[in-house]
C-alpha cells in the first residue's frame, strides 16, 4: 500500500503559536481558557491536564465540547486571575470585560485573525456595509463582526445573492434624455441599493466560497472592495488536500468535529474521491481500505503531528497485517505557514 500526506497537513503557524504560548502559561501560573484554544480535543485535553480551566461562553462552540467541563461565562472567572485568549480571536466586549474584572490578559489570537479585525473597523468607520464570509455562530466570525457591528454573515453564495435585492423601478431611454446632470443619468442607469460594500472572510474559508459569494455581491453596491483574509495555511493546505485527492481511490481527513477548516477540507476531497473524516486513529475501519492500493491522507489546521503518525501507523500493520507487505510512505516536504 502507498501512504501519501498532502503536501500542507497539521498545525498552522497560528495554532502552534496559540498551544506554545499556553504550555508556556501554564507552566508559570494557572490559568483561564478564554474559548477552546484551539478546534482539537486532543489538544485542548492537555492543556486542560496542564492546568487550565475552560470557560464557553459561545453557543456554537459549546455545543461541540460535550465532553469537557468547563464554566459558561467570564463572571465566573475570579477577578485578578490569568485567562488566555483563544487562537480564533475574541470579540472586542470580551476584552474590555476581562479588563474590567482586572484579569491578567495573555492573547493568543493569531496574527492572521487580527489582521481581519483591523481590516474589518478600518471598513466600517469608512462607512462600508461590512460583509464576512464565515459560518454563522463562530467564534472567530463573532470576533470579527465586534469590530464592525453593522457586518452581515454569510455563509454561501445562495445567502448573498438573496442580499440588497436591486430597485425595480426602470427608465426608459427618453426618460434617460431628460436627466440634466450626469448624475441624474448615473443614478437612473445604477440600480444598485447600497454605495460601498467591503469584504473579509474568515481566515479558514476556502478561496473558491469567498469568489463565488464575492461575484454574488458585485452587482450589489457601486463600489465593491474585497480583502483576502484567508491565511497562508489555507491557501496550502486545502489545494494540497484536494490535489492528492484526485489521486486516490481514498482519502483520510484527520481533524476536529468542531474544526471549520478541516470540515471544509474533507467536503471538498469528497467531490474527488471516497473520503473518511476521522479524529484519530480509533475510528479507522479496515473495510475502507480493502482492495486500495493507494490512501491519501490530509489534516486540519488544528491537528496535532502524533494524531497523523497514529493514522499512518495503523495502515501501515493494516498492510503488513492484510498484505503481508511494507507499506510506501510519500511525505512532501510540509509548507511552512
Amino acid at each position: 500500500m502507498k501512504i501519501e500526506l498532502a503536501r500542507a497537513a497539521g498545525f498552522c503557524f497560528g495554532v502552534k503559536r496559540s498551544v506554545k504560548i499556553a504550555h508556556e502559561t501554564l507552566n508559570q501560573e494557572p490559568a483561564y481558557l478564554y474559548g477552546m484554544p484551539v478546534h482539537n480535543q486532543r489538544v485542548v485535553q492537555k492543556i486542560m491536564d496542564a492546568g487550565g480551566k475552560l470557560v464557553e461562553d459561545n453557543p456554537y462552540a459549546a455545543s461541540k465540547i460535550s465532553r469537557f467541563t468547563h464554566l459558561n461565562s467570564m463572571d465566573e472567572i475570579p477577578n485578578n486571575s490569568t485567562v488566555l485568549m483563544r487562537a480564533h480571536g475574541v470579540t472586542v466586549q470580551a476584552v474590555e470585560k476581562a479588563k474590567e474584572k482586572g484579569l491578567k490578559i495573555v492573547d493568543t489570537t493569531c496574527p492572521f485573525v487580527t489582521m481581519v479585525h483591523k481590516t474589518a473597523k478600518v471598513l466600517f468607520d469608512e462607512k462600508y456595509q461590512v460583509i464576512i464570509v464565515g459560518e454563522h455562530g463562530h467564534p472567530e466570525v463573532g470576533g470579527i463582526k465586534s469590530y464592525a457591528p453593522n457586518a452581515i454573515v454569510v455563509e454561501t453564495p445562495e445567502e448573498a445573492r438573496k442580499l440588497f435585492p436591486k430597485k425595480t423601478q426602470y427608465f426608459t431611454n427618453d426618460e434617460i434624455m431628460k436627466a440634466k446632470t450626469d448624475s441624474e443619468i448615473v443614478e437612473k442607469l445604477h440600480y444598485p441599493v447600497l454605495t460601498k460594500i467591503g469584504i473579509v472572510s474568515q481566515t479558514t474559508q476556502s478561496n473558491d466560497n469567498v469568489h463565488a459569494i464575492t461575484m454574488e455581491l458585485l452587482g450589489k453596491a457601486r463600489e465593491v472592495r474585497v480583502y483576502n483574509t484567508i491565511c497562508n495555511a489555507m491557501h496550502e493546505m486545502q489545494p494540497g488536500a484536494v490535489e492528492l485527492s484526485m489521486r486516490v481511490p481514498v482519502m483520510v481527513i484527520i481533524g476536529g468535529r468542531n474544526s471549520g477548516n478541516t470540515k471544509r477540507q474533507a467536503e471538498l476531497c469528497a467531490q474527488q474521491t471516497k473520503t473518511h473524516w476521522i479524529e484519530s486513529a480509533d475510528e479507522l475501519k479496515v473495510e475502507w481500505f480493502e482492495g486500495m492500493p493507494h490512501v491519501g491522507i490530509g489534516a486540519g489546521a488544528s491537528t496535532p503531528d502524533e494524531d497523523i503518525e497514529d493514522v499512518i501507523s495503523w495502515l501501515q500493520k493494516l498492510d503488513k497485517e492484510k498484505n503481508h507487505a511494507e507499506s510506501e510512505i510519500i511525505r512532501p516536504e510540509y509548507v511552512v505557514h
